[in-house]
């Protein structure tokens, strides 16, 4: 009937309002909820350069960007997975969070990259302050000797003019008090010019702000040339104590490849260019050693001739900054252009070698048995002309690659020796003897 028509309609508008209500009460606000940005069309805006790493009530989270008009942060949840529920299927997007609040940054700890009032650095130590007052009390007695020295008219005092007169009693530590840290940081943004030390700060308080590391495309000259060090570093661990030479090879690679397009700016002063020479000539070399460990002959004689390209090119700027800076510190000249240039002319010439390319194999290790001689000439017969420890330890190991070079050639010749027997065997099988 229509009376109980219109009764029904009302009871259903009455209960669609009750819970449409209830709906936006429950419904938590989205400045504080962590959503997956599907759908979600806006103006692009650029991502903050250093990406701070925040604690949220949902677990660590990474400022993605800051939107300067309405202080919006743009959180992506590291840890959601752990709070939420789990699903059949993953999320496409990571979940985000995008809140007005400022939330704490998570525990800094050595290793981790981070921004204080000084710029962006790279903490390098962490201790606690001693803050005891048996140490205040010590700093007192420094002082109150300091004091002693002489009044305003020049004469000495025979009493202190700081005195106390009884000690502070000592107050019992509370367990839940914390400790006071000190950190040490070393800069990254900035550094002191014609040198390569970095600038180290000590920081109490407030605390730095752990950031997201760089990645290789955003690291500045400086920092890729540290980087390839560092891979360089845990390489010579592979390659010497492990014996690893697959994994030495994608390490020595993986430094290569960090600076091999490296773009100077402001940051790269002579020192980073002599660094950059050092870790690409060095790792070339050790690359293509582990490529003669593990037969892989053709990838081996590339990586030795881009070490001698280098090393040729650093030859014909003798005398200049770059050169001079690394005499200063050690690598001498029978180290540069001997140990290291006899070192790649082996590797080549052993992986021409193993190919089958007697030929050329023989005029590379000449050449390198022709740097070795010319050094180790300079340096006298037995060293004899050694005037440091340096040149000492270069005439050493030039005397043990040589040697090896020798062996290379000896081999070589005999390869020839076997190879044209085996023609002439082949010649008188198809033709007889009067061939």
């Amino acid at each position: 009937t229509p009376a109980s028509l219109h009764i029904f309609l009302l009871f259903w508008c009455i209960a669609a309002c009750t819970s449409s209500s209830l709906s936006t009460i429950m419904t938590p606000p989205r400045t504080t909820t962590p959503t997956q940005n599907q759908n979600y069309k806006r103006k692009y805006l650029p991502e903050d350069a250093d990406q701070a790493i925040v604690q949220t009530p949902y677990g660590r989270g990474l400022v993605v960007r800051t939107r300067r008009a309405d202080n919006i942060k743009e959180i992506q949840l590291l840890e959601w997975e752990s709070f939420a529920k789990k699903v059949s299927s993953p999320p496409p997007e990571p979940f985000m969070l995008y809140t007005p609040v400022e939330y704490p940054s998570v525990t800094p700890h050595i290793g981790d990259d981070v921004i204080c009032q000084y710029g962006r650095g790279r903490i390098t130590a962490i201790s606690i302050v001693d803050m005891s007052p048996d140490k205040e009390n010590k700093d007192c007695d420094k002082n109150s000797n300091t004091n002693t020295s002489s009044n305003d008219n020049g004469a000495t005092p025979t009493q202190s003019p700081l005195k106390l007169s009884e000690p502070p009693q000592k107050s019992k530590p509370t367990p839940n008090q914390k400790p006071i840290l000190k950190y040490t940081i070393a800069l990254t943004s900035w550094r002191l010019s014609q040198t390569r030390k970095p600038i180290h700060v000590h920081l109490i308080t407030p605390p730095p702000r752990v950031v997201r590391k760089h990645t290789l495309n955003e690291m500045d000259a400086h920092s890729r040339v540290s980087f390839a060090q560092h891979q360089k570093s845990r390489a010579n661990a592979q390659f010497s104590k492990q014996k690893d030479y697959a994994l030495a090879l994608i390490t020595y690679a993986g430094a290569v490849d960090a600076v091999r397009n490296v773009q100077h700016d402001h940051s790269s002063n002579n020192y980073v260019r002599a660094d950059l020479v050092v870790v690409m000539v060095t790792c070339s070399n050790n690359a293509g050693m582990c490529c003669v460990h593990l037969k892989k002959w053709e990838e081996g004689r590339k990586f030795a001739q881009n070490a001698l390209i280098l090393l040729d090119a650093l030859y014909q700027k003798r005398g200049r900054n770059i050169h001079g800076i690394l005499n200063g510190e050690g690598l001498i000249d029978a180290k540069l252009f001997g140990e290291w240039r006899v070192k790649s002319y082996f590797i080549v010439g052993r992986c021409c070698l193993e190919k089958g390319e007697e030929d050329v194999a023989s005029g590379v290790l000449k050449k390198g048995l022709e740097v070795g001689k010319v050094y180790l000439e300079e340096m006298g017969t037995e060293g004899c002309k050694c005037k440091s420890n340096l040149e000492k330890a270069s005439y050493k190991s030039l005397l043990g690659q040589v040697k090896e070079i020798r062996k290379l050639i000896a081999e070589c010749v005999e390869r020839k020796k076997r190879e044209k027997k085996m023609e002439k065997k082949r010649a008188m099988a198809m033709f007889g003897k009067g061939a």
